[in-house]
């Protein structure tokens, strides 16, 4: 008998049917604790030596009645943060699966209701299922390194397509979203797509529900923007912008940061590899040291000179930090 400790392994299908704002989204109203009561994915777990894909279409069926063919599903990441089911270490391979309409559901075993629910509408989602609603939106973008060509010319709630053009990548945990991230996009004279992602060295990235929160930053900038990109947004790994930016599919690659980062951009993960896809860099403006901020454009035009550094107008926002915004909130009894 094996010494080593053994997660529980368990599967959860993420179904999406039709598009745009009439895009629905397949939830159960979970029976039993934990989060009885509450909104989730179908799924369940695993039976001995059973295929993760195998657990969700069995899982699927036995609690909405549905039943699909396997060769609709994309995978994603696999789940393993700890907390994230309180009934303890267990890990979940999720699975998508997109249907042209809403098909006839009918809840049993585990789920109290099974039904199809607006995605933009849908609030709250159990354990850290709105984070894999938001890793399964990013395949439908097409332009983006995740996106799946099962998917193609299907655009649900929320996605786009990279614009043609130059485009520029805004990205940052936005924790949380403030008037100086607005005043940034503002600035920009291309359309921006933002980009909010994971930084494991920023505290309080374990949030309740990433959907929730990617609802938020929407709602604040949909009308400022070509979009919000929500396939990195709860992700588990580290994502850095070295490791998508330049597998992007655009005519022109460009990035909008803040003068501050741009001042530390030598020290960001492979950052030369980085500045080298570049073909425009936009800076906003912040509380950058002119030194370092100086040093720091001489190493970017070293590395390489055809990339474009424009520095935007100064905004009234400058000076809004979003650690100091969340230092400054009450501690939760």
């Amino acid at each position: 008998m094996s010494h080593y400790p053994k997660p529980a392994l368990t599967g959860d299908a993420v179904i999406l049917a039709g598009e745009g704002p009439d895009t629905r989204v397949l939830v159960i109203q979970r029976k039993k604790p934990p989060f009885q009561g509450e909104y989730a994915f179908p799924g369940g777990f695993a039976e001995p030596y059973e295929l993760p894909l195998h657990t969700v279409l069995r899982e699927l069926k036995e609690e909405t009645g549905l039943q699909l063919a396997p060769t609709r599903a994309v995978p994603l990441s696999l789940r393993t943060r700890e907390g994230r089911d309180p009934r303890g270490w267990t890990l979940s391979q999720p699975y998508l699966f997109y249907l042209e309409r809403p098909l006839p559901v009918h809840a049993a075993d585990d789920a109290a209701q099974a039904e199809w629910r607006l995605l933009k509408e849908m609030d709250q989602l159990a354990f850290d299922h709105g984070a894999i609603l938001c890793e399964a939106l990013g395949k439908f973008w097409e332009g983006m390194p995740s996106f799946h060509l099962l998917l193609k010319g299907i655009q649900p709630y929320s996605t786009k397509k990279l614009p043609s053009g130059p485009v520029p990548f805004f990205g940052g945990t936005f924790n949380p979203w403030h008037d100086g991230h607005t005043a940034c996009v503002s600035l920009c004279p291309h359309s921006v797509v933002v980009v909010p992602d994971m930084n494991p060295f920023k505290a309080g990235q374990n949030k309740s529900c990433y959907w929730q929160e990617f609802r938020h930053i929407l709602t604040r900038v949909q009308d400022q923007v070509h979009g919000v990109f929500s396939g990195f947004f709860g992700l588990e790994m580290v994502n850095p912008t070295v490791g998508w930016l330049p597998f992007t599919s655009c005519d022109q690659k460009a990035l909008l940061i803040g003068d501050d980062n741009l001042a530390g951009l030598p020290s960001w993960i492979e950052a030369a590899r980085l500045v080298k896809a570049l073909d425009l860099l936009y800076v906003a403006p912040r509380l950058a040291d002119p030194k370092k901020l100086e040093a720091a454009s001489i190493w970017l035009h070293d590395q390489n000179p055809h990339c474009k550094l424009i520095f935007l107008q100064d905004h009234p926002h400058r000076n809004i930090s979003s650690t100091a915004i969340r230092d400054a909130r009450p501690l939760n009894p």
